[in-house]
Protein backbone atom coordinates (compact mmCIF):
# COMPACT_ATOMS: atom_id res chain seq x y z
CA UNK A 1 0.00 0.00 0.00
CA UNK A 2 1.27 3.51 -0.62
CA UNK A 3 0.12 7.10 0.50
CA UNK A 4 -1.72 5.80 3.38
CA UNK A 5 -3.06 8.79 5.71
CA UNK A 6 -1.72 8.16 9.35
CA UNK A 7 -5.11 8.06 11.73
CA UNK A 8 -5.04 7.80 15.42
CA UNK A 9 -3.25 5.03 16.24
CA UNK A 10 -0.18 5.84 14.16
CA UNK A 11 -0.25 9.19 15.53
CA UNK A 12 0.23 8.60 19.21
CA UNK A 13 2.98 6.53 18.14
CA UNK A 14 4.90 9.02 16.18
CA UNK A 15 4.75 11.61 19.05
CA UNK A 16 6.08 8.61 21.89
CA UNK A 17 8.86 8.29 19.43
CA UNK A 18 9.52 12.24 18.56
CA UNK A 19 9.25 12.75 22.52
CA UNK A 20 11.73 10.26 23.18
CA UNK A 21 14.94 11.54 20.56
CA UNK A 22 13.95 14.87 20.69
CA UNK A 23 12.12 15.77 24.29
CA UNK A 24 14.21 18.38 26.22
CA UNK A 25 16.93 19.47 23.05
CA UNK A 26 16.98 22.53 21.59
CA UNK A 27 16.76 23.62 18.20
CA UNK A 28 19.78 24.58 16.85
CA UNK A 29 18.47 25.51 13.25
CA UNK A 30 15.81 25.35 10.24
CA UNK A 31 15.53 24.92 6.69
CA UNK A 32 12.53 25.31 4.54
CA UNK A 33 13.13 23.45 1.69
CA UNK A 34 9.56 24.04 0.04
CA UNK A 35 7.73 27.04 1.06
CA UNK A 36 4.59 26.11 0.18
CA UNK A 37 4.31 23.46 3.36
CA UNK A 38 4.34 26.41 5.89
CA UNK A 39 0.74 27.38 5.83
CA UNK A 40 1.03 30.38 8.37
CA UNK A 41 3.29 33.56 7.99
CA UNK A 42 4.06 34.53 11.65
CA UNK A 43 6.26 33.80 13.42
CA UNK A 44 8.43 31.74 11.60
CA UNK A 45 9.93 28.29 12.26
CA UNK A 46 13.20 29.99 13.21
CA UNK A 47 11.55 32.00 16.03
CA UNK A 48 11.98 28.79 17.63
CA UNK A 49 16.29 28.79 17.45
CA UNK A 50 17.76 28.05 20.95
CA UNK A 51 14.00 27.35 23.06
CA UNK A 52 13.49 23.69 24.62
CA UNK A 53 11.20 21.19 22.95
CA UNK A 54 8.82 20.32 25.87
CA UNK A 55 6.14 18.22 24.52
CA UNK A 56 5.34 15.69 21.54
CA UNK A 57 1.64 15.32 21.32
CA UNK A 58 -1.65 15.03 18.78
CA UNK A 59 -5.09 16.60 17.93
CA UNK A 60 -6.87 15.53 15.65
CA UNK A 61 -4.81 14.59 12.92
CA UNK A 62 -2.07 17.16 13.58
CA UNK A 63 1.27 16.04 14.99
CA UNK A 64 2.34 19.14 17.54
CA UNK A 65 5.94 19.68 18.87
CA UNK A 66 4.92 22.70 21.93
CA UNK A 67 8.01 24.60 22.73
CA UNK A 68 8.75 26.33 26.08
CA UNK A 69 6.95 29.75 25.78
CA UNK A 70 3.88 27.62 24.56
CA UNK A 71 4.57 28.24 20.48
CA UNK A 72 3.61 25.29 18.75
CA UNK A 73 4.51 22.92 15.44
CA UNK A 74 1.28 21.36 13.86
CA UNK A 75 2.05 19.34 11.31
CA UNK A 76 -0.36 17.76 9.34
CA UNK A 77 0.52 14.65 6.58
CA UNK A 78 -2.09 14.17 4.99
CA UNK A 79 -1.27 11.06 2.33
CA UNK A 80 2.27 11.08 1.44
CA UNK A 81 4.14 13.26 3.62
CA UNK A 82 5.93 11.82 6.56
CA UNK A 83 8.13 12.68 9.60
CA UNK A 84 11.83 11.09 9.77
CA UNK A 85 14.25 11.52 12.47
CA UNK A 86 18.07 10.84 11.33
CA UNK A 87 21.43 11.53 12.73
CA UNK A 88 23.24 15.15 11.76
CA UNK A 89 25.84 13.51 10.25
CA UNK A 90 23.08 11.00 7.68
CA UNK A 91 20.87 13.81 6.71
CA UNK A 92 20.77 14.40 3.01
CA UNK A 93 17.54 16.23 2.25
CA UNK A 94 16.16 15.02 -1.46
CA UNK A 95 15.86 17.06 -3.83
CA UNK A 96 12.16 16.47 -4.34
CA UNK A 97 10.50 14.83 -1.18
CA UNK A 98 12.19 16.74 1.48
CA UNK A 99 9.85 20.06 2.54
CA UNK A 100 11.09 21.03 6.05
CA UNK A 101 13.73 19.53 7.97
CA UNK A 102 15.25 20.86 11.65
CA UNK A 103 17.85 20.23 13.43
CA UNK A 104 18.21 19.37 17.38
CA UNK A 105 21.33 20.16 20.14
CA UNK A 106 21.20 16.47 20.29
CA UNK A 107 22.40 15.82 16.94
CA UNK A 108 19.26 14.79 15.77
CA UNK A 109 17.69 16.00 12.27
CA UNK A 110 13.76 15.85 11.63
CA UNK A 111 12.96 15.67 8.39
CA UNK A 112 9.30 15.83 6.71
CA UNK A 113 8.73 14.53 3.40
CA UNK A 114 5.99 14.31 0.88
CA UNK A 115 5.61 12.04 -1.76
CA UNK A 116 4.06 12.75 -5.06
CA UNK A 117 3.38 16.14 -6.66
CA UNK A 118 0.06 16.82 -4.35
CA UNK A 119 1.88 19.31 -1.76
CA UNK A 120 -1.44 18.57 0.33
CA UNK A 121 0.98 18.00 3.79
CA UNK A 122 1.49 21.26 5.84
CA UNK A 123 3.40 22.84 8.09
CA UNK A 124 1.51 25.72 10.63
CA UNK A 125 2.95 27.56 14.23
CA UNK A 126 1.22 28.71 16.06
CA UNK A 127 1.29 31.06 19.14
CA UNK A 128 -0.34 29.57 21.18
CA UNK A 129 -2.83 26.05 21.80
CA UNK A 130 -5.94 27.67 21.94
CA UNK A 131 -5.08 28.78 17.81
CA UNK A 132 -5.62 24.95 17.03
CA UNK A 133 -9.63 25.83 17.78
CA UNK A 134 -9.27 27.52 13.90
CA UNK A 135 -7.96 24.07 12.19
CA UNK A 136 -9.63 21.59 13.78
CA UNK A 137 -12.97 21.37 16.33
CA UNK A 138 -13.44 17.59 16.70
CA UNK A 139 -14.21 15.70 19.45
CA UNK A 140 -10.77 13.35 21.00
CA UNK A 141 -12.37 9.83 21.31
CA UNK A 142 -9.78 8.72 23.70
CA UNK A 143 -10.36 11.73 26.29
CA UNK A 144 -11.78 10.87 29.45
CA UNK A 145 -15.00 13.43 28.51
CA UNK A 146 -15.69 10.92 25.47
CA UNK A 147 -18.74 9.02 27.09
CA UNK A 148 -21.33 7.15 25.32
CA UNK A 149 -23.47 10.09 26.13
CA UNK A 150 -21.78 12.53 24.49
CA UNK A 151 -21.33 10.10 21.47
CA UNK A 152 -25.09 9.89 21.13
CA UNK A 153 -25.06 14.11 21.08
CA UNK A 154 -22.45 14.60 18.13
CA UNK A 155 -24.19 12.03 16.35
CA UNK A 156 -27.78 12.41 16.45
CA UNK A 157 -26.83 16.24 15.73
CA UNK A 158 -26.96 15.24 11.76
CA UNK A 159 -29.08 12.53 10.26
CA UNK A 160 -26.15 11.13 7.94
CA UNK A 161 -24.10 7.98 7.13
CA UNK A 162 -22.37 6.52 9.98
CA UNK A 163 -19.13 6.09 8.48
CA UNK A 164 -19.13 9.86 6.97
CA UNK A 165 -19.67 10.81 10.84
CA UNK A 166 -16.57 8.82 11.87
CA UNK A 167 -14.40 10.40 9.78
CA UNK A 168 -15.64 14.00 9.87
CA UNK A 169 -12.88 15.57 11.73
CA UNK A 170 -15.34 18.28 12.60
CA UNK A 171 -17.13 15.44 15.01
CA UNK A 172 -14.55 13.19 15.90
CA UNK A 173 -10.55 13.51 15.99
CA UNK A 174 -8.16 11.05 14.56
CA UNK A 175 -10.44 8.42 12.91
CA UNK A 176 -10.43 7.97 8.87
CA UNK A 177 -10.92 5.60 6.34
CA UNK A 178 -9.01 2.25 7.73
CA UNK A 179 -10.01 2.55 11.20
CA UNK A 180 -13.38 3.46 10.41
CA UNK A 181 -14.08 0.25 8.70
CA UNK A 182 -12.26 -2.01 11.54
CA UNK A 183 -14.23 0.05 13.97
CA UNK A 184 -18.23 -0.16 12.40
CA UNK A 185 -16.99 -4.31 11.77
CA UNK A 186 -16.28 -4.67 15.70
CA UNK A 187 -19.55 -2.73 16.73
CA UNK A 188 -21.56 -5.07 13.86
CA UNK A 189 -22.99 -1.90 12.36
CA UNK A 190 -23.59 -1.02 8.40
CA UNK A 191 -21.44 2.20 7.28
CA UNK A 192 -24.31 3.38 5.61
CA UNK A 193 -26.45 3.24 8.88
CA UNK A 194 -28.14 6.40 9.33
CA UNK A 195 -27.17 8.35 12.37
CA UNK A 196 -30.77 9.30 13.44
CA UNK A 197 -31.50 6.39 13.79
CA UNK A 198 -29.15 4.20 15.83
CA UNK A 199 -30.33 2.66 19.18
CA UNK A 200 -29.08 3.51 22.01
CA UNK A 201 -27.19 0.14 22.49
CA UNK A 202 -26.04 0.17 19.41
CA UNK A 203 -24.32 3.50 20.31
CA UNK A 204 -23.31 1.56 23.09
CA UNK A 205 -21.62 -0.73 21.12
CA UNK A 206 -19.84 2.01 18.49
CA UNK A 207 -18.45 3.58 21.61
CA UNK A 208 -17.22 0.46 22.98
CA UNK A 209 -15.44 -0.20 19.50
CA UNK A 210 -14.37 3.37 18.95
CA UNK A 211 -12.57 3.09 22.57
CA UNK A 212 -11.08 -0.50 22.05
CA UNK A 213 -10.17 -0.57 18.35
CA UNK A 214 -7.66 2.62 18.87
CA UNK A 215 -6.53 1.32 22.37
CA UNK A 216 -5.54 -2.00 20.09
CA UNK A 217 -4.13 -0.70 17.35
CA UNK A 218 -1.67 1.99 19.52
CA UNK A 219 -0.79 -1.42 20.77
CA UNK A 220 -0.28 -3.48 17.80
CA UNK A 221 1.97 -0.21 16.24
CA UNK A 222 4.24 -0.17 19.02
CA UNK A 223 4.49 -4.07 18.74
CA UNK A 224 4.97 -3.87 14.60
CA UNK A 225 7.32 -1.26 14.96
CA UNK A 226 9.56 -1.26 17.91
CA UNK A 227 11.86 1.38 17.28
CA UNK A 228 11.45 4.33 15.27
CA UNK A 229 8.85 6.72 13.79
CA UNK A 230 5.90 4.81 12.42
CA UNK A 231 6.60 5.76 8.40
CA UNK A 232 5.50 1.91 6.50
CA UNK A 233 1.76 1.72 7.61
CA UNK A 234 1.44 -0.97 5.49
CA UNK A 235 3.38 -3.44 7.84
CA UNK A 236 0.58 -3.99 10.19
CA UNK A 237 -2.61 -2.73 8.26
CA UNK A 238 -2.65 -5.96 6.36
CA UNK A 239 -3.63 -7.65 9.72
CA UNK A 240 -6.54 -5.15 9.86
CA UNK A 241 -9.70 -7.50 10.03
CA UNK A 242 -12.14 -6.05 7.07
CA UNK A 243 -10.16 -2.72 5.59
CA UNK A 244 -8.29 -3.42 2.38
CA UNK A 245 -9.54 -6.92 2.25
CA UNK A 246 -12.13 -7.10 -0.63
CA UNK A 247 -13.50 -10.95 -1.33
CA UNK A 248 -11.31 -12.23 1.42
CA UNK A 249 -13.37 -14.25 4.00
CA UNK A 250 -14.66 -12.65 6.89
CA UNK A 251 -12.59 -12.99 10.39
CA UNK A 252 -15.81 -13.87 12.23
CA UNK A 253 -18.08 -15.99 9.43
CA UNK A 254 -16.41 -16.41 6.74
CA UNK A 255 -18.23 -14.74 4.51
CA UNK A 256 -16.63 -12.92 1.96
CA UNK A 257 -15.81 -8.87 2.42
CA UNK A 258 -17.38 -6.39 0.39
CA UNK A 259 -16.60 -3.08 -0.52
CA UNK A 260 -17.83 0.57 -1.69
CA UNK A 261 -16.01 2.19 -3.81
CA UNK A 262 -16.08 6.23 -3.78
CA UNK A 263 -13.23 8.39 -6.58
CA UNK A 264 -10.44 8.34 -3.89
CA UNK A 265 -11.16 5.30 -1.17
CA UNK A 266 -13.39 2.63 -0.42
CA UNK A 267 -15.29 0.96 2.33
CA UNK A 268 -14.90 -2.07 3.28
CA UNK A 269 -17.61 -4.24 5.67
CA UNK A 270 -18.63 -7.69 5.78
CA UNK A 271 -22.43 -8.14 4.80
CA UNK A 272 -23.05 -10.92 7.15
CA UNK A 273 -21.87 -9.64 10.46
CA UNK A 274 -22.74 -5.83 9.54
CA UNK A 275 -25.67 -5.79 7.47
CA UNK A 276 -28.15 -8.96 7.83
CA UNK A 277 -26.27 -10.68 5.37
CA UNK A 278 -27.06 -8.20 2.50
CA UNK A 279 -24.40 -6.80 -0.33
CA UNK A 280 -24.70 -2.54 0.05
CA UNK A 281 -25.30 -1.02 -3.64
CA UNK A 282 -21.72 -0.05 -5.16
CA UNK A 283 -22.46 2.55 -7.38
CA UNK A 284 -19.28 2.63 -9.27
CA UNK A 285 -18.75 -1.15 -10.25
CA UNK A 286 -22.30 -1.35 -11.12
CA UNK A 287 -21.29 1.82 -13.85
CA UNK A 288 -18.11 -0.76 -14.63
CA UNK A 289 -20.24 -3.37 -15.47
CA UNK A 290 -19.15 -5.19 -12.51
CA UNK A 291 -21.52 -8.30 -11.26
CA UNK A 292 -21.90 -8.65 -7.43
CA UNK A 293 -20.82 -11.81 -6.00
CA UNK A 294 -23.48 -14.04 -4.95
CA UNK A 295 -24.06 -13.93 -1.78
Amino acid sequence: MEDILPELPELAVYCERLQEALGGARLSGVALHDPFVLRTVDPAPDAMLGRELVRAWHRSKFLLLEWDGGTLWAFHLMLGGRLHLKTTDKFRPHRGRTKFSADFSNDVVLEMTEAGKKRRASLHVLTDVAELARIDRGVEPLAADFTEERLATLLRQQNRQLKKALRDPELLAGIGNAYSDEILFEAGLSPLRLTGRLEDDEINRLHAAIVGTLHAWIARVRERCPEGLPVKQDGWRRDMAVHGRTGEPCPRCGTAIERISYRDSETNYCPSCQNDGRVLADRRRSRLGIQRRPR
